[in-house]
């Protein structure tokens, strides 16, 4: 089972809420705790859950793309140039063939 944000939270003495905080970068956090926080996630190979981010902040960061034909090289060209640019802000594509 994938480490959830309670698991980075509990083995570095803090609340869930902190971890968060030190994902987002918030200046709030002092860097003893940030570096400490940091350490754990990197250790535990923690990555935060994108589903239950989106249910949080009511946004998914998915677009969805129609193909009517992915053999079609131009179809496959233009999926591949909007995965890309997707990709480069942290949006996922679901494609629908």
């Amino acid at each position: 089972m994938n480490p959830t944000i309670k698991d980075v939270a509990n083995l570095a003495g803090v609340h869930p809420s902190t971890v968060s905080r030190v994902i987002n970068n918030d200046s709030r956090i002092s860097e003893k705790t940030k570096n400490k926080v940091l350490l754990i996630i990197k250790k535990l190979g923690y990555t935060p859950n994108a589903i239950a981010r989106g249910l949080k902040t009511k946004r998914t960061h998915t677009l969805g793309m129609l193909i009517p034909d992915i053999t079609n090289p131009f179809f496959a060209e233009i999926a591949r140039g909007v995965e890309d640019a997707a990709n480069k802000n942290n949006f996922n594509v679901i494609l629908c063939l």
